[in-house]
């Protein structure tokens, strides 16, 4: 291999990871925005699998939507992803694979409550048409703490590795 070819090869492979993590962080922004169309754009919807532990498993975008909106489209719900620390290595010229550390921030106004969740995400990614999609996204959770507040006094209400949703309280 030419010396011009492999910087050209390494040169590539810097720009797929780029784009890679551009698309991840299309994916948290349209969650956290409830950008409906955005969230499934980053998807092979042709081929994918959605694995967020105690959440579900899915396949098919629809019922992963679904379970989206009646969890986290409600006006009282603000909340932000935080992804760091990306470790991208290609494993084709057409494919990755991926990890990332993610601290979830969930805000429910009405209610008074705070969720802090953190863990880390597995993905596989692939190039559809050109463009970087995801096909496996498999989120870890490693903590959790959930508080309340009732007339300005804050008390834990879950702490630990244990799963659970504000929505489910």
């Amino acid at each position: 291999m030419s010396a011009a070819t492999d910087l050209a090869l390494r040169v590539q492979a810097l720009e797929d990871i780029e784009a890679i993590k551009r698309l991840k962080a299309r994916w948290w922004f349209a969650c956290d925005t409830r950008d409906l169309a955005g969230m499934r754009s980053c998807y092979d919807e042709d081929d994918f699998l959605i694995d967020f532990g105690f959440i579900g498993e899915f396949t098919d975008m629809d019922a992963f939507i679904g379970v989206f909106e009646s969890l986290a489209c409600h006006p009282t719900h603000v909340d932000m992803h935080h992804g760091t620390a990306p470790e991208i290595e290609m494993t084709g010229p057409d494919t990755a694979k991926g990890r990332w550390r993610m601290r979830f921030q969930l805000l429910e106004t009405e209610q008074k409550q705070v969720q802090l969740m953190s863990g880390y995400y597995e993905d596989e990614y692939a190039r559809v048409n050109g463009e970087w999609k995801m096909r496996v996204s498999k989120y870890t959770l490693m903590s959790n703490l959930f508080l309340s507040s009732a007339e300005g006094v804050v008390a834990i209400e879950q702490i630990g590795s244990a799963p659970g949703l504000v929505t489910e309280q």
